[in-house]
């Protein structure tokens, strides 16, 4: 839901905004909302606001994901429960227009945890954005009373492009709530030209809480790069472990609602898949309460209709980022890494991936294409390992370091073979 921004006026034109007395939606300049007032609305519903308190605050955030060429999901969290936006503008462009977050005809509302998607932009364009919420003191069915207001600063994004000649991409995996290590190894990189960074996995031991999925993954990504910047957040195995990873996509947002899924970035077609939990759905450690076979079932029949897509066969390279690394275990009772051999590396080898990025073993490692029924290479990150690939039309150099930035063993460059 977009609307023009007109800072210098604060006439309600919309349903919408006559409903819930919040003439800034439309106005869109932050810096400048309207005043508290009492509002009546065309349904004869009353809305009354309250001076603003200076205990309103975006605690978390703001954070780029679910990137695609003409959107991205805007996402933070305040410390009342409030109502959203998202106002945003071409760089080129002193226009702001304003995106309000809507389900089934309801505005999302008294909540706490803030996502807004922007979709129709352009692709591969610049734009700003700051990102709004408004306290909701006290939420009655006929009476809704407003608190204050807080605004962040302005931020940068450029959505992704098929089109652009080079792109580049960080991988980081299996933190295990290791904030330290990870400041460290975010710190070690070179933002200047990243347009991607995935979170392969396991950045959790389990997943508890909000506060343990922002303390431990989202504050740190914040503080270096996610402000402008998408992450990728790709579920590993400890992921699905503890009774708040039910709700692990409400904090980590795809464009599927899935957790596999592809999408494309200049030459790079990526390709995003769910390895599951590493044992056998009866194993004791999981008290019944997972049923991954049949659903890793459905991914697979996914991926064997995803390689014949016509976007995905043209893409000059195609990169799989997956936190389990297939391949033979020697424990029985570690199924997974067999099963993706078996199941899913025979679509792999068919769909032509150029490269496979894993993580999961806390031991970086190279295995170079031809090897364990695999013809393609394969990265493994470790604990405290940063991969960076660096992609043009006709090559992917990947470049691994430790959390101080010094290099690791590399695999050579890939080229394009088709």
């Amino acid at each position: 839901m977009s609307y023009l921004a007109e800072p210098a006026k604060c006439a309600m034109k919309s349903p919408l905004a006559r409903l819930f007395g919040l003439c800034a939606f439309v106005a869109g300049i932050a810096a400048a909302t309207c005043p508290p007032a009492s509002a009546q609305s065309p349904l004869g519903l009353t809305s009354n606001a309250i001076p603003a308190s200076a205990a309103l605050a975006i605690t978390h955030g703001p954070f780029l994901q679910a990137p695609s060429e003409t959107g991205f999901t805007v996402s933070w969290a305040t410390s009342r429960k409030c109502v959203s936006r998202v106002e945003y503008r071409l760089e080129s462009s002193e226009h702001w227009l304003t995106n309000i977050p809507v389900h089934h005809g309801l505005v999302d509302a008294d909540v706490t945890v803030q996502n807004v998607p922007l979709t129709g932009l352009e692709p591969g364009t610049p734009y700003r954005y700051r990102v709004v919420s408004r306290e909701i003191a006290e939420f009655k069915p006929y009476k809704v009373t407003y608190g204050a207001t807080v605004t962040s600063p302005e931020h940068r994004f450029t959505t992704l492009d098929a089109r652009k000649p080079a792109t580049n991409f960080v991988v980081v995996n299996d933190r295990h709530e290791n904030v330290a290590p990870l400041v460290a190894s975010l710190a070690s990189v070179d933002w200047t030209s990243v347009n991607l960074v995935f979170l392969n996995g396991d950045m959790v031991n389990w997943v508890k809480d909000e506060l343990q999925l922002y303390r431990c993954v989202v504050d740190p990504c914040v503080e270096s790069f996610a402000t402008r910047i998408p992450l990728v957040y790709v579920r590993g195995n400890h992921d699905t472990r503890g009774s708040f990873a039910r709700r692990l996509l409400d904090y980590f947002l795809t464009d599927s609602g899935r957790y596999y899924y592809t999408f494309r970035h200049g030459p790079l077609l990526f390709l995003v898949l769910d390895s599951g939990e590493d044992k056998g759905d009866e194993n004791i450690e999981y008290s019944g309460l997972v049923d991954f076979e049949p659903y890793l079932r459905r991914e697979v029949e996914w991926l064997a209709r995803q390689i014949h897509d016509p976007a995905f066969q043209k893409a000059p390279f195609r990169v799989c980022v997956m936190h389990i690394p297939p391949g033979q275990t020697a424990d029985p009772k570690f199924i997974r890494p067999q099963w993706l051999l078996d199941n899913v590396v025979p679509l792999l080898n068919r769909g032509k991936v150029d490269l496979l990025i894993c993580g999961h073993t806390h031991h970086y490692a190279i295995q170079p294409a031809g090897q364990n029924g695999l013809n393609f290479p394969m990265i493994i990150g470790g604990t405290e390992t940063v991969i960076r690939c660096d992609v043009t039309a006709d090559l992917i150099r990947v470049t691994a370091t430790d959390r101080s930035g010094h290099q690791l063993p590399q695999p050579p460059p890939i080229k394009v073979s088709r």
